[in-house]
């Protein structure tokens, strides 16, 4: 946002509530998450393996990335509707990054299946935290003495739908890379067949 010149999107405390919100409650939930059908039909791990093998450090830094993308685009475009509501513009960039975010905890549920496979309400821990999480942003922007502590203020139904759509594309993206890979796997895999 600096670099482009923009003020800041985020001021500390969000940063602060963001982390609380979508770290607490939705990780506790993901480790109850039960493992993958298919996990003993999987090789073994080497007991010496890194903890970002398998590249994911680039799923990391590439759902990351997008997720800042996406956060930095709405913030960009709610100041060039309203140069002058920074309030409104930083609500938008912190909603966006908090969705995206309790999104994201759902494509961390598998390694190699996308949440379509898997279904939402496989665990329903998960569900529950994920929900208590954005019951919980959603009184920070329409509780007014909340408001004045976090800086926010209430957003309607079209920045609702704006802020849900540039968080969804983290979904759209990461379902449309795992399917790409699964096509590669299985055309690589038919090729060393043919031959």
């Amino acid at each position: 946002a600096v670099t482009a010149g923009l003020p800041l999107p985020l001021i500390p405390i969000q940063i602060l509530w963001m982390n609380l919100v979508t770290d607490g409650l939705p990780a506790i939930a993901l480790g109850m998450d039960p493992g993958d059908a298919d996990i003993m039909e999987r090789p073994p791990r080497s007991a010496d393996e890194n903890i970002f093998a398998r590249r994911l450090h680039l799923k990391i830094g590439f759902s990351g990335l997008l997720i800042s993308i996406c956060t930095l685009a709405v913030f960009a475009l709610a100041l060039k509707h309203s140069p002058e509501d920074l309030i409104k513009a930083r609500t938008l960039a912190f909603s966006t990054l908090v969705m995206a975010q309790l999104i994201f905890v759902f494509e961390c549920r598998s390694e190699c299946h996308s949440i379509f496979k898997l279904g939402v309400f496989t665990n329903p821990y998960l569900v529950a935290a994920v929900m208590i999480s954005a019951l919980m942003h959603i009184l920070v922007l329409y509780q007014p003495w909340l408001q004045s502590i976090f800086g926010t203020t209430a957003l309607n139904l079209e920045e609702w739908v704006l802020v849900l759509v540039f968080a969804g594309s983290t979904l759209v993206a990461d379902t449309a890379f795992r399917a790409a890979k699964r096509l590669i796997a299985r055309h690589f895999s038919w090729a060393r067949w043919r031959r």
